[in-house]
């Protein structure tokens, strides 16, 4: 008895498409249900209010296709979006007509996501009770830096747009750029060891670390405390251009400048060449007026400097100034003559005036002194007794008498 052919068994007796997928919907129906942990992308309502996103493994990025009806989503009680981190529960399903595998979801409901914010919160707080966030810690950027350290995804749109924009602004920029793994658990590893390497080199004198935004778990990485305190204790100015206004991770808390987006974080980190060169030229305007205005008031003035008499005839002007002090000399001594001549006939006048009141000017006109034996002035004579001892004083000396 002929045994029949196992079909699929080799090339002679190959499988129908239709046969495949038949036996892999059997396979896959006989798995039970199963819950499944990851982050919502591509997450968006269909006609129906059906959905079909794919949910990513937190750690690998892998992804499976999900399909979850409306009546699902209106039971789940909860409004869903890209980056959500969620568990659901369902399962696997095996489209034939596509030959699609997916996962058919029963139930959604949020998770981790409260937790790790209250984490995240936490760890802000101590950063920022250390004073590793203080303004007055933060570094001042270089006006021009010499080389620019680049940290982020290799070929990322953050890396283009930051080169891009930073050449456009001043062509002459240099980089100098380290590829590192920008979200899941490499990202602080990868980071930290990025920052090392760039601050270490003398000639990169300002740091970028950049990703172009990203949901929340996404962004975790950059607020890893270790990752943190890197970038706080780096003698190198940090920019931090994570890309993301409403969940901001730590390390823009701690970065010397943080920067709204990549092309922002260009913006920041040079100055535009057409604007400097404007400022200069206008510099330079200013400067050429001043000295201008200067050098014609010092011309104006040298004109009239020229002009004044002492200059043209300097000898005229000695000569006259020799007759004006000639002049002034024979007035001071005509003024001291008239001075001494008065002074003398003053001096003659008191003179003999001072002789006229002399006592000895009386005595020598006959007049005489008479004074008692005590030397008293004698001016009444009742004040005389006879026989008193007299001294009469005269022009020429004195003589004794006895009154009577």
């Amino acid at each position: 008895m002929n045994e029949l052919p196992v079909i699929g068994k080799d090339s002679e007796h190959p499988f129908t498409v239709a046969q495949l997928s038949q036996r892999v919907a059997e396979a896959v129906s006989k798995w039970g249900t199963a819950w499944v942990e990851g982050e919502l992308i591509k997450f968006q309502h269909k006609a129906g209010g059906h959905a079909y996103p794919s949910l990513r493994d937190l750690t690998t990025g892998a992804t499976i296709s999900l399909v979850i009806f409306n009546n699902v989503l209106v039971a789940a009680g909860e409004e869903f979006q890209d980056g959500d981190r969620v568990v659901v529960n369902g399962v696997m399903d095996f489209y034939q007509a596509r030959g699609s595998l997916s996962f058919k979801v029963s139930s959604i409901k949020k998770v981790g996501i409260g937790v790790l914010m209250a984490e995240i919160e936490a760890r802000r707080a101590k950063i920022i009770a250390e004073g590793l966030a203080d303004p007055d810690k933060k570094q001042k950027l270089p006006f021009l830096p010499n080389c620019i350290g680049l940290i982020t995804a290799e070929n990322s749109d953050a890396e283009k747009d930051v080169k891009q924009n930073v050449l456009l602004r001043w062509p002459e920029a240099k980089f100098k750029s380290v590829n590192v793994s920008v979200q899941g658990p490499e990202c602080p590893p990868t980071v930290i060891a990025a920052i090392k390497k760039l601050d270490e080199d003398p000639e990169v004198d300002v740091i970028i670390i950049t990703r172009g935004g990203g949901g929340y778990l996404e962004l975790m990485g950059f607020s890893d405390e270790a990752l943190v305190r890197a970038v706080a204790n780096a003698k190198t100015p940090i920019i931090s251009a994570i890309g993301h206004e409403n969940d901001r991770p730590i390390i823009d808390d701690v970065s010397d400048l943080r920067a709204s987006t990549p092309t922002d974080a260009a913006k920041r980190v040079v100055p535009d060449v057409v604007e400097e060169r404007r400022k200069i030229k206008e510099s330079i305007n200013r400067m050429v007026n001043i000295i201008g205005t200067f050098v014609a008031h010092q011309v104006t003035l040298i004109q009239q400097i020229r002009q004044n008499p002492l200059l043209k005839d300097p000898h005229a002007y000695l000569a006259q100034r020799s007759d004006d002090l000639v002049r002034a000399i024979s007035d001071l001594r005509d003024e001291m003559d008239s001075r001494l001549d008065k002074q003398a006939t003053e001096l003659t006048n008191k003179r003999n005036l001072l002789r006229s009141l002399s006592p000895q000017s009386t005595l020598d006109r006959g007049y005489a002194v008479v004074r008692d034996g005590s030397g008293q002035v004698i001016t009444d004579p009742k004040a005389v007794s006879s026989g008193l001892e007299l001294e009469v004083t005269l022009a020429k000396g004195e003589i004794k008498a006895t009154a009577k």
